[in-house]
Formats: structure tokens, sequence, C-alpha cells
């Protein structure tokens, strides 16, 4: 992977940047207005229709798709467009099935997926079952997140061990990530979600720009691919 190196100051303002993470963790948790669980997992159900947009396009556009659709488009180019529908999928899914579930969640005071599955089929171990999938559905997921977080470190550092700066770029994010999670539960993930995900919106579109500019054009970037 080429490098592309930050100065000691680009540096320590990310670093400042991801350390205020953690304030707003802090933010969360005195906006808490109980101490219950669907307070800390749902943020009360008070996030705002915003918020919540960006909390979703965060966490489904995100490391993953910055490094591996954009490497996988790389490898066999204009035939990854079919990628668009993996995602386009997803909010089918929650067209058809969120409306209903969330009326019934609302009624039932619903936190988890599997709560849902308890509440519908009453049979402990389709429960537990679930739980134990979703749970390594989501570590894969974690799992290219952490990686997306290691490389970046990895390409933002010159001076450091390639190995060393990914172990140290995944253990230290991912600190920052658990202290600012457990501090203010959803309410935190979704406020630095909206933050994040307008970086990463604005961002993507300046990158665009960027490379067309520079390779001359979508043509001309796909011949040189």
């Amino acid at each position: 992977m080429n490098n592309i190196p930050l100065g000691s100051a680009e540096l320590g303002f990310i670093a400042l940047y991801l350390v205020s993470l953690i304030g707003i963790g802090y933010w969360g948790m005195r906006a808490r207005t109980e101490n219950s669980l669907k307070d800390f997992y749902l943020a009360g159900s008070g996030v705002g229709f915003m918020v919540l947009v960006l909390t979703l396009y965060a966490t489904q556009y995100s490391g993953n798709t910055l490094f591996a659709f954009t490497g996988k488009t790389f490898r066999i180019g204009y035939a990854w467009l079919m990628s668009v529908h993996f995602m386009t999928s997803i909010i089918v899914v929650y067209l058809v099935f969120a409306p209903k579930l969330h009326r019934l969640a609302k009624r039932e005071t619903f936190i988890t997926p599997a709560d849902y599955l308890q509440h519908r089929f009453s049979h402990h171990p389709y429960t537990v079952l679930a739980s134990i999938t979703m749970v390594l559905a989501i570590s894969n997921y974690l799992l290219a997140q952490l990686t997306a977080m290691g490389l970046l470190l990895q390409g933002m550092t010159d001076d450091i061990d390639p190995q060393t700066a990914f172990v140290a770029g995944v253990i230290f994010l991912a600190v920052i990530m658990l202290v600012y999670e457990t501090l203010g539960g959803f309410r935190a993930v979704a406020w630095t979600d909206l933050i994040q995900g307008g970086i990463l919106m604005i961002g993507f579109v300046i990158l665009l720009f960027i490379v067309l500019d520079h390779f001359g054009g979508l043509g001309k970037s796909y011949e040189l691919l």
C-alpha cells in the first residue's frame, strides 16, 4: 500500500478529534433521562430524524465501503456495480418490515431483534440461537471496521513500522469507540455518527471530484485502472 504520510500537526488534530468523541460520550451520558436498558440501547427513542438518517448512513457506508468496496472495484471493474443492489436491498427491507416492527416494538417495549423472536415464538432456544447468529454476523462486520482503522493509521504514517502502526490504529480507535459507547450508549453512537456521517458524505463527494480532475474523467480513470 502506498502511504500518504501526514505531518505531526495533522496527526495531532486527528488525535484531538478522536479524543473529543469521548466528550460526546460523556455528554450522551449526562443527557440520559433514566437509568434503563431502553434508554442506553435506544436513547429513549428520541434521537431525531436527521440524526437517525446519518447514523444509518455512517453505519452502512463506513470503512468497509471506503477500503473493501474500492479494492473490489479496482480488481473487477464495473462489474462491481452489482454491489449497489446490496445497499438498496437493505433499504427495501427497512421499508417493508420496519414500520410494522416499529409499532410492535413500541407496544411490547422490545430492545433487541431477539426480543421480537421471543415474543413471536415464545421459545427460548430460538432466541439464543438468533442472538448468537447476530453476534457472529456483527463480529464479521466489526472485524472489517477494525481492519480499516488499522490500515488508515498505517497509511498516514511513514516513520513507524507498518505492523506496529496497524496494531496501534486498531487498539487506539477501538478503545476510543468502546469508551464513548460505554459512556453514552446509543445516544453517543448516534451523535458521533451524525458528525462522522457528515464528514464521510462530504469527503466522498470531494474525493470523487479530485479523482475525476486528476485522471481526466471517469472513462480515462477506467483505462488507467
